[in-house]
């Protein structure tokens, strides 16, 4: 038997199905920058195709929020009491865990601005992210930084200047881990790593300045940051890097996460590693590469893969020892036969 709605009842159930529609896509709709949005820019690479040098920017908005009680339950999960922290580890802590708490939006549309004055229109943000790729103006002579930031922000809270660097056609591209490469992290102690990840001043590693200072020698030299640890994390670093004056460089850190999602899988790390090298290899197809990590955890059999699919790209492969293995340990044996001439361990 078929019932008819009366024409107030299909009305009804219209308006109702339209309000549905549109409270599930409302993601899909647009919307400019609000007045307590942030946004976080992180340093990408400039670099020339086709005959023009194109720009990565990588940008997350978001909304700032309170949550002090997952501050305090992930704080008692690492066995940290924050009332008897002193004042200066604790506004640390509440500082670097800021982002973790923060609203990422979607659907959020806005410009950046460069230091030549081009305006860009960002595509809307996804969880919070929003990726493009741009068109510079021609330089008869490129500069090695270039800066954007927010084009007509609400706030000048809101957003913070940030730069891509641009790498010559020719030359000699680092890329480096940071956890246990740059910076002490203990990242086999998964305790101890959100300890120095969210309590501790930041330290550096024993030799890497030393190594800084010798890749600063080599033929236009460019430094891009591959990491697994999290994007919301970039403002620490920065600071970090600032502080230490490491060279600028593009950061490629791992997409939105959560408290829970801070030691990521090896197969997470494998995946995100192994992507953001072979994206830097294909953005610069005629510079040389040198590949820095640590035997914590899997940049050497991910720095080794690299090498065998592009031998004639990677120069050299430099490991920090933090597992006592030297060169002729089995696991360095196996991992590098073959290209063993290319390793260094430091």
């Amino acid at each position: 038997m078929r019932y008819a709605l009366s024409p107030t009842l299909r009305q009804r159930a219209g308006r109702f199905l339209l309000l549905l529609l549109l409270c599930l896509n409302a993601p899909l709709f647009a919307a400019e920058l609000k007045a307590d949005d942030h946004v976080l820019l992180i340093p990408g690479i400039a670099y020339d195709a086709d005959g023009e040098q194109q720009a990565e920017v990588n940008a997350f908005v978001y909304e700032k929020e309170q949550m002090p009680g997952i501050s305090s339950l992930f704080a008692a999960y690492l066995g940290v009491d924050l009332d008897k922290l002193p004042p200066e580890q604790k506004e640390r802590y509440d500082w670097r865990a800021g982002l973790f708490r923060a609203d990422f939006k979607s659907g959020r549309e806005f410009s950046i601005e460069f230091s030549d004055g081009s305006i860009h229109a960002m595509p809307k943000t996804e969880d919070g992210k929003s990726t493009a790729i741009f068109k510079l103006a021609p330089q008869d002579k490129p500069q090695a930084k270039i800066t954007f930031a927010v084009h007509k922000p609400l706030s000048p809270e809101s957003h913070h200047e940030s730069f891509v660097i641009y790498a010559a056609p020719e030359g000699v591209s680092i890329i480096l881990d940071i956890d246990d490469t740059i910076k002490v992290s203990n990242v086999r102690d998964k305790k101890a790593l959100l300890l120095n990840t969210f309590f501790n001043d930041y330290t550096p590693t024993a030799d890497i300045k030393a190594l800084f200072a010798a890749f600063a020698q080599l033929e236009n030299p460019a430094f891009h940051y591959v990491s697994a640890s999290p994007a919301h994390l970039y403002p620490a670093l920065a600071e970090f890097f600032a502080r230490e004056q490491f060279p600028e460089g593009s950061f490629h850190l791992r997409d939105a996460t959560d408290l829970r999602d801070l030691a990521p899988s090896k197969k997470t790390v494998i995946a995100h590693k192994t992507r953001s090298i072979e994206k830097l290899l294909a953005a610069y197809p005629q510079r040389k590469f040198i590949l820095v990590g640590d035997s914590g955890e899997s940049d050497p059999e991910i720095y080794a893969a690299i090498k065998r699919n592009f031998p004639d790209r990677v120069l050299e492969i430099y490991i920090h020892n933090v597992t006592d293995e030297d060169a002729d340990s089995p696991r360095f044996q196996e991992t590098f036969k073959d290209i063993h001439d290319s390793l260094r361990i430091f």
